[in-house]
């Protein structure tokens, strides 16, 4: 749906749902059951049975609010509310990203968040160019006016809330092959009231019994949110092309993930950050 604003104003709103099937999901190719169940010589280790039973679905509302281009200014919000489902991630032969169930018993321990499911994002995008349109003067005259005339300046804001990942549990579990894709047990306690300096809380998961698969779920945990803001300005004289490339123009610290190996020491620490703030200056001359 779309309706045109006063202002040179126009609000967008998209609703947009996706079902997949036939997606590719497997197990380990060396065992029947799990937990030191009966084991299948004949397969060797590493290997996995693939399947096309896997499915998936994507549901996502959008609303879009733009300026058109008016007096050498224009700008958009898109804000979009999204969930995604799944059983088996993207993958196939050659791509990867596959879902290797840990137990082929229970496959619907299998489905839950994708992987680039992300709940909240917002992004804000801006244009502005100086000495455009009938009021789009710089005010100045002289040198100052040639000077600051003719530039066009624009800056792309993303926020949104944090991926899904995985609590693991590194094991080997006899007779199936399988070392780290093993998830923990869930304890009850909070997964985010993390102690000092972490930023997921240890006490949420322990060890599954011998003989037993863990039942914390797969991308149970909800990452770290995200937020970005790049920028670039730009001006043409004659012949010539000045710009200025900006990413992370405000050197805003933000964590890509976080470490969820149950059992490791680094568990709930932040895995690395992100690039700091980097500009490029270019200069063209055409001839």
């Amino acid at each position: 749906m779309q309706q045109d604003l006063a202002g040179s104003m126009v609000m967008t709103a998209t609703y947009l749902g996706i079902k997949g099937t036939r997606a590719a999901a497997g197990v380990s190719a060396q065992y029947l059951s799990g937990g030191g169940g009966e084991s299948v010589p004949a397969c060797p280790a590493g290997y996995a049975y693939m399947a096309s039973n896997g499915n998936s679905t994507r549901e996502a509302g959008m609303i879009q609010l733009r300026r058109r281009l008016h007096n050498g200014f224009t700008a958009s919000l898109q804000y979009t509310f999204a969930k995604a489902i799944d059983d088996a991630a993207l993958g196939g032969r050659g791509q990867g990203g596959q879902v290797i169930a840990q137990n082929w018993l229970n496959l619907a321990a299998e489905r839950g968040l994708s992987n680039f499911d992300q709940r909240h994002q917002a992004t804000v995008q801006v244009q502005y160019t100086t000495g455009i349109g009938v009021r789009g003067g710089t005010l100045l005259r002289g040198w100052e006016g040639a000077a600051f005339k003719g530039w066009t300046i624009i800056a792309n804001i993303t926020a949104g809330s944090g991926m899904p990942l995985t609590p693991v549990y590194v094991a080997a579990v006899r007779n199936t092959g399988v070392t780290g894709s093993i998830r923990p047990d869930y304890t009850g306690a909070p997964v985010y009231a993390a102690p000092a300096g972490r930023f997921l809380n240890p006490a949420a998961y322990a060890a599954a019994a011998a003989g037993l698969w863990g039942d914390a779920g797969r991308n149970s945990i909800t990452g770290p949110g995200q937020f970005g803001v790049n920028a670039s300005m730009g001006r043409s004289f004659g012949d010539v092309d000045l710009r200025f490339d900006s990413t992370n123009a405000l050197n805003h610290v933000t964590f890509p993930s976080w470490n969820t190996t149950v059992n490791g020491a680094q568990f709930g620490l932040p895995n690395a950050a992100n690039a700091m703030r980097s500009v490029q200056a270019t200069l063209r001359w055409r001839f």
